[in-house]
């Protein structure tokens, strides 16, 4: 049994990763562990990192509020700066903007073939014929494999983005959760939809 299986065999982690890792990556972090847990228990593992990340410290309140709101609880989360490690330890890593993607390239070159931004990623889903057969960590191996060959640029690049809140009005956060919402929802209905054929 190769090393590659191994991983397999244990699940399929994401990295979810945006600035300060107070906002949108624990959000991201969080929804989708909770709705993955109940689609495919034991299956994926969810974290989160900042590539500036405030280390320590808690989520935003606003963002606390959005999570309860979505049926999430952030309680005990506290951010932490993202790492090489933690890159290579991720089958997947979801970046909240574009510029978060080319920092983990700079850091982890080979990481390319994995990482897309969240919304990137949530376009590209209908386009990768999912593998009905196979256990949901397998299936998302493989759809990560294949996703990197659905790579096309959006018609307006800050598409592919979803706005930072930090610091901002209650609009802005009221923005970021109309971009990130959908986009979760669109790998969680995915996934659902595999299950539920392959059942």
């Amino acid at each position: 049994m190769s090393a590659e299986w191994d991983l397999m065999e244990q699940g399929f982690t994401v990295l979810a990763v945006c600035t300060g890792n107070v906002c949108r990556s624990p959000l991201t972090e969080r929804l989708l562990q909770h709705a993955l847990d109940d689609v495919a228990p034991g299956q994926f593992s969810i974290s989160s990192a900042g590539t500036l990340g405030l280390t320590g410290q808690s989520v935003e309140p606003q963002i606390a509020e959005i999570a309860a709101e979505q049926g999430v609880s952030l309680s005990g989360f506290t951010a932490r700066e993202l790492t090489p490690d933690l890159i290579l330890q991720a089958h997947l890593i979801l970046t909240m903007e574009r510029d978060h993607r080319s920092r983990i390239v700079q850091l982890v070159p080979a990481a390319l073939k994995r990482t897309f931004t969240l919304r990137e990623f949530a376009r590209i889903l209908p386009h990768v014929p999912p593998e009905t057969s196979a256990q949901p960590a397998q299936r998302w191996h493989s759809l990560v494999a294949m996703a990197q060959r659905h790579r096309r640029p959006p018609e307006s690049p800050e598409l592919d983005d979803v706005i930072d809140p930090y610091g901002c009005s209650g609009k802005v956060y009221e923005d970021m959760t109309a971009q990130l919402v959908p986009a979760v929802n669109a790998l969680i209905d995915w996934e659902r939809g595999c299950s539920s054929k392959a059942s």
